[in-house]
């Protein structure tokens, strides 16, 4: 009884800090930006679903290099102990910094793609000139949805993007339905701009404030911007690793395409994760001086976390495969045994994920960027290896390889980095205390 009311207790403290509404809200971006493929499938070839999935790889890394870091700065600054002035103020420079980096970014893509650099398929090249238009909307809008988190808005900020999202999700069907894979590609990029209106609105009064804005914003935004840039790029490369090295490195477009719709599901289940992530980022920068709460929410949220990775991959490694082939038939069976590969790395991913976001809660931003960068050589070194001897099977593989490597770093990093932050912290009030009575 006591473990029943237990768990009734959790799902009544995760609802009320969000968690349900953020969750659906992030179920729903997930079906806009990869699950709606699901929905596709029968309307796209395999090649061109993995062309598809090619493009959105590209974008997503387009997308961490345009917002430069400033989500994250705005989500760690604006979860601490601020005026309500002083956190719209961050907003806006945060805003504003973005301008360059994504007209930069767009130029980028363009000579890419001119120059055939993205794929030995043609046509990745030809629709990267019209996807590219989400990147600034989607760098934009991870700024707001931030800002939106560390305001601890979340039921709003959920309610707003599942109702856009849901037209949006239609309109991409119906678009790939009648249209085929350019309307795919034109609608994901319309839809990706429009996302960003219930963003605004729910923001407006903190995107108005004075024209003399104090500059000295700047560098303690770009401190934090800088290493998150670093961070999540190298983490955002490592996600999208075995389908970019695929894409230059096999010939069968095919394969590559089950493939792809195999870490479709995956993204589902990351979900989740991403959900948890987002609750307990805030409490982590919030708690940051207060060894004892915030391991609470550590252990608290990195328990839940873990018993909830483990019933999905256990569950989904076997009803995925059976609902591959029952929906699209058994041509796609490969699909779903790389669905079993890769639903390993997820648990794994899952069992650190917290342990990561909360070295950076407490302001170690260097090391999370060290953490993926020896992540990111492993990974590169295994996926070419087993690639080169095992094709589409050996890329699973190594993703599940480099996600061991990562739990056992991060492990261990965030062992050191939490007992030495909050040793700092016990030094620094003891030294306080000493000098009072002088």
């Amino acid at each position: 009884m006591s473990v029943i009311q237990a768990a009734k207790t959790a799902l009544l403290n995760a609802s009320a800090k969000g968690f349900f509404h953020l969750l659906s809200a992030n179920l729903a971006i997930s079906l806009l930006s990869f699950g709606a493929q699901l929905l596709v499938i029968k309307f796209l070839s395999p090649a061109e679903m993995a062309d598809i999935k090619t493009m959105q790889s590209f974008i997503g890394i387009a997308v961490v290099i345009a917002s430069v870091g400033l989500n994250t700065a705005v989500l760690k600054l604006c979860s601490e102990q601020r005026s309500d002035a002083e956190r719209a103020l961050i907003l806006r420079k945060s805003l504003r910094y973005t301008v360059i980096p994504n007209a930069l970014v767009l130029a980028a893509i363009a000579a890419a793609a001119l120059l055939g650099l993205f794929s030995p398929s043609s046509r990745v090249n030809d629709w990267m000139m019209v996807l590219m238009f989400s990147v600034p909307a989607t760098a934009l809008g991870s700024v707001l949805m931030m800002y939106l988190q560390a305001r601890k808005r979340i039921k709003l900020m959920a309610t707003a993007q599942t109702m856009i999202r849901v037209v949006g999700l239609t309109v991409i069907v119906l678009a790939a339905f009648f249209y085929g894979f350019g309307g795919f590609v034109i609608a994901s990029a319309i839809v990706a701009i429009a996302a960003l209106a219930p963003l605004v609105s729910l923001v407006k009064d903190d995107l108005v404030g004075s024209k003399s804005d104090a500059e000295e914003s700047f560098p303690l935004i770009w401190y934090y911007a800088r290493w998150s840039l670093a961070g999540n790029l190298v983490a955002t490369t490592i996600g999208f690793l075995d389908i970019l090295m695929l894409n230059y490195l096999i010939d069968d477009r095919v394969g590559l395409g089950y493939y792809s719709i195999a870490t479709i599901f995956v993204l589902g289940l990351s979900q989740v994760t991403s959900t948890v992530q987002a609750i307990a980022t805030p409490f982590f920068s919030e708690y940051s001086s207060d060894r004892s709460q915030f391991m609470r929410v550590l252990k608290k949220y990195q328990k839940m976390l873990m018993l909830t990775a483990l019933a999905l991959t256990v569950a989904s490694m076997v009803i995925v495969p059976w609902l591959i082939v029952l929906f699209y038939g058994e041509s796609y069976a490969p699909a779903g045994e790389y669905f079993q590969i890769l639903a390993v790395k997820y648990f794994l991913w899952s069992c650190y994920a917290l342990l990561g976001i909360a070295i950076w809660g407490v302001g170690k931003m260097k090391l999370s960027f060290y953490n993926a960068l020896a992540t990111l050589v492993v990974s590169t070194v295994i996926s070419y290896v087993l690639i080169i001897r095992n094709g589409l099977q050996g890329a699973a593989i190594a993703q599940v390889v480099s996600y061991l490597f990562s739990l056992i770093i991060v492990a261990f990093v965030a062992k050191v980095a939490l007992e030495s932050h909050f040793h700092s912290l016990t030094v620094t009030s003891g030294d306080t205390k000493r000098k009072r009575p002088e």
